[in-house]
């Protein structure tokens, strides 16, 4: 017996230190997804909660687009408002379905009972007529002259080449109504240049239609367009428009976008190529040509865009950069066919 008591007594500290082991190992282990979860909570609440969404979201993106390069915010905003909401509804048209609103809040908007802006460099000698969607309108600029076609005016009168400038643009237009515009209204003002500022809408405007349909109606309205602008001597030019998908380095704002906007863009990434290649077969015509502005944005390291089609100034004067350096050439050749 006293062996035996022994025995167990000196067994005792051995198993009393297995035991805690075997205790703080199941601890450990159990504690794991536990420690997980909160990770992975505070990681989607740092995500998600502490950045904005809806139009808080759209106007950080705004502002930081100015603050992040160092520049001024302007207190006003961009010129139509976030979201639109300092523009008038737009006005039901039997010929293009709907178009901008007269309006006229100098220096911001400026357009006629049709929807057309205008601006008109000192001496012009060609005339630009340009069509697209709100991007193309010129949305979230600051002022007029901040636009995409302000910039465009601006550079081309310093490169020698003034222009009298016509922009036939509306809110949510698709390459549809623009071809009915283009046909009814653009064809009629004898432009010497048609620029298609396009693309987004036909991808994110409207539901349950397949990506395949949406990129081939597209290709169909341009390739009418092209033909359009052939018989009156136009040379066309089209230039897909700058897509968030295709910017290298996206920021958090940027990516919080994209998240949100998940169902709006899904098509974008895999059409946009697609009707890249279908423009660049139209563009083997003679008098046409693609200006890809698609990734014109693809170097920033700041925020540029607030939602997945608009940006602020810095993006229109990069998107005014890229427009220009396509049309030089159009234009050239169009003088050249008039001189002779």
């Amino acid at each position: 017996m006293g062996g035996a008591s022994l025995v167990l007594a000196s067994a005792s500290p051995v198993s009393a230190l297995r035991l805690r082991k075997k205790i703080l190992f199941w601890g450990i282990l159990f504690s794991l997804p536990a420690s997980c979860a909160v990770g992975l909570w505070a990681f989607w609440r740092s995500r998600h909660l502490d950045l904005p969404s809806g139009r808080k979201l759209n106007k950080a993106a705004w502002e930081a687009s100015f603050r992040e390069r160092g520049l001024r915010v302007p207190k006003d905003g961009p010129r139509d408002g976030y979201w639109g909401n300092r523009m008038p509804a737009w006005t039901r048209d039997p010929d293009v379905g709907w178009h901008e609103s007269e309006t006229h809040i100098p220096p911001l908007v400026d357009q006629d009972s049709l929807g057309l802006q205008r601006l008109e460099a000192d001496g012009a000698r060609w005339h630009v007529l340009i069509l697209g969607g709100s991007v193309a309108w010129g949305a979230y600029a600051s002022t007029i002259k901040e636009t995409y076609f302000g910039q465009l005016v601006d550079r081309l009168a310093k490169s020698g080449h003034p222009v009298r400038l016509t922009v036939m643009a509306a809110g949510a237009w698709t390459s549809e109504n623009e071809l009915k515009a283009f046909r009814t209204r653009g064809l009629p003002l004898a432009p010497d240049v048609a620029v298609f500022v396009n693309g987004m809408n036909d991808l994110t405007q409207g539901k349950d239609i397949a990506e395949d349909t949406r990129v081939r109606s597209y290709l169909d309205h341009m390739h009418e367009a092209r033909d359009l602008a052939e018989t009156k001597g136009i040379a066309a030019v089209f230039a897909l428009q700058p897509a968030l998908h295709g910017k290298r380095h996206k920021t958090s704002l940027e990516e919080r976008v994209l998240e949100l906007m998940a169902d709006k863009a899904a098509f974008v990434p895999t059409a946009y190529p697609v009707m890249r290649h279908g423009l660049r077969g139209l563009s083997s015509h003679p008098g046409t040509t693609v200006v890809d502005c698609s990734d014109a944005f693809s170097g920033e390291t700041t925020t540029t865009f607030t939602d997945i089609w608009h940006f602020a100034d810095p993006g229109h004067r990069l998107l005014g950069e890229c427009l220009a350096a396509g049309l030089l050439p159009v234009l050239d050749s169009q003088m050249s066919r008039k001189s002779h």
